[in-house]
């Protein structure tokens, strides 16, 4: 689509201009550090030590759940669970409930039962670890109780979606899978009215880039950083939007134990990243943007910047706080190098970036984040990744029958 008219064209160069301006000053690639910690989230640690469970021993039950992780095994579980919340209708309310341990929470029609809330109230809502009727054994699950906005409900409706369309057909393994939702129809305070029953992450990018063994280890940190690339390149061409929020707390792991090499497929291509010990998923969709929309010149400007700029932010998190990025640690010789070759690919985003709002007039969004990506493979994948990492030829060890979908 060429875009001729003198208004349109002296309104793109201003944005342009604007954006250009942004990236040399440093306002975009050199962004603050989130004021995020992980304790906003809940992961299975704080589920092991509530239950009374070992999770940091690795005990052989915690080892053994790995396995559960497997995309395949994910799915069943997925499955088993639905069984039992197939009988919720989607207008469900919560009734307040208590406990045999005289510990009040929640529960809709005594089939699931929000037990025991996890963590402080906050501007996110409420988390209780839950269980479900009749299902035993399964791994840990949690329910959010939100305020029922239009963020929340977007963020709600993009998990069912990716659920369903997504990870229930085996297409990615980087996202966060959720087991059902509801919506009250009574007549309740805001901040009960919005459900979510959700699978656990083990923990989010922030806690790994803080521990020494994982920022020490070169061939590790670069699978995290591939594996996040891939993640926010699948929720822009495939699910169709772009995140605006692409900090080190929304981006989660489980722990992964497959063995070979995960086979992808992006503009009809073939590519095979090397698995490690962690699965990187992208999350928390509550800032969310489609991409496919109908624009004016401003709006299609803006929204290459916010495609973009979900890559170049968290790029941040892989590059050193002395370097102006996010990581703490020091003086790790190895980590040098990575933080270094993390500071060169976010100037190949930038010119990237700037000779796209200068030239390809006629790219709309949607085409920009898909030429994009390909631009980071080509440039940042193919040529900066250690040796045998990504690599576009077949390996005798591939991991997935079904390839991951990135478009």
């Amino acid at each position: 689509m060429v875009y001729n008219n003198p208004s349109f064209l002296a309104i793109q160069k201003k944005e342009c201009n604007k954006i250009i301006k942004k990236i040399n000053d440093g306002n975009i690639k050199l962004s603050k550090e989130p004021l995020y910690t992980s304790c906003m989230r809940i992961f299975t640690k704080d589920v092991y030590r509530i239950s009374g469970g070992e999770l940091d021993g690795l005990t052989k039950t915690t080892k053994s759940q790995y396995d559960k992780y497997i995309l395949i095994n994910r799915i069943k579980n997925y499955h088993s669970l639905r069984i039992h919340l197939s009988l919720l209708k989607e207008d469900e309310c919560l009734e307040k409930k208590t406990f045999p341990d005289d510990t009040t929470g929640y529960t809709i029609r005594n089939i699931i039962n929000l037990e025991k809330r996890i963590g402080s109230k906050s501007r996110y809502g409420s988390i209780y670890l839950t269980t479900i009727n009749g299902v035993p054994n399964t791994l840990p699950i949690t329910t959010k109780i939100m305020i029922h906005n239009a963020n929340n409900i977007i963020e709600t409706d993009i998990m069912n979606m990716i659920t369903n369309h997504i990870i229930l057909k085996s297409l990615s393994r980087h996202f966060l899978m959720t087991y059902g939702s509801c919506i009250c129809s009574k007549k309740i305070a805001k901040k009960l009215k919005l459900i979510n029953i959700n699978e656990l992450a083990d923990g989010d990018l922030k806690m790994l880039i803080e521990t020494r063994d994982v920022v020490t280890n070169t061939e590790l940190m670069f699978n995290l950083f591939i594996q996040t690339f891939i993640s926010i390149a699948t929720f822009h061409n495939f699910v169709g939007y772009v995140h605006r929020d692409a900090h080190y707390g929304n981006f989660l792991y489980q722990h992964n134990n497959e063995i070979g090499y995960y086979h992808y497929i992006f503009d009809h291509k073939d590519y095979y990243l090397k698995s490690c010990k962690y699965n990187v998923m992208i999350y928390d969709y509550g800032f969310a943007k489609k991409i496919n929309v109908v624009e004016d010149a401003q709006a299609i400007i803006k929204k290459k910047e916010e495609i973009y700029s979900d890559y170049i932010k968290i790029i941040n998190a892989f590059i050193m706080k002395k370097n102006g990025g996010w990581i703490k640690l020091s003086n790790i010789p190895s980590y040098k190098y990575i933080s270094h070759q993390m500071t060169e690919i976010a100037n190949i985003l930038d010119n990237y970036i700037k000779y796209e709002i200068t030239y390809n007039n006629d790219h709309s969004s949607s085409s920009f984040s898909s030429v994009l990506f390909t631009n980071i493979i080509e440039n940042v994948f193919m040529k900066y990744a250690p040796k045998s990492m990504f690599i576009n030829q077949r390996p005798p060890n591939v991991i997935n029958e079904t390839p991951f979908r990135i478009n």
